[in-house]
């Protein structure tokens, strides 16, 4: 073989081996890069569930502490209908009376 034709076939080859060399460099950058996209989207879906964990254990806290007190709740709610009711009842009684003049009022109802 002459000097050319040497020196071209060691080129080609050598081209061939950086072009090798630049694909499998690049397939490893972009599997880096999907294993980096992939790790961040774990991690956020993570701290979604632990966040929706956090309000769902905030409810059933302020569920349960209704079911503690429940009694307190229910005697509360007995005390303001009892106090509506009283306060219905005198307002009635006030407005059943019949309208009386100023003797009969002197007279307390006697005339």
């Amino acid at each position: 073989m002459t000097d050319d034709k040497k020196n071209t076939t060691s080129t080609t080859a050598a081209d061939a081996k950086k072009a090798v060399v630049s694909g499998a460099q690049s397939v490893s950058d972009t599997t880096q890069r999907v294993s980096r996209a992939a790790v961040s989207g774990l991690q956020t879906g993570q701290h979604a569930v632990a966040a929706n964990t956090t309000k769902a254990v905030e409810a059933a806290g302020t569920a349960w502490t209704a079911v503690k007190n429940r009694k307190a709740f229910a005697a509360g709610a007995a005390a303001g209908v009892a106090g509506v009711a009283g306060a219905a009842f005198a307002i009635g009684r006030a407005t059943a009376k019949p309208r009386t003049g100023p003797l009969t009022r002197l007279a307390r109802g006697r005339i």
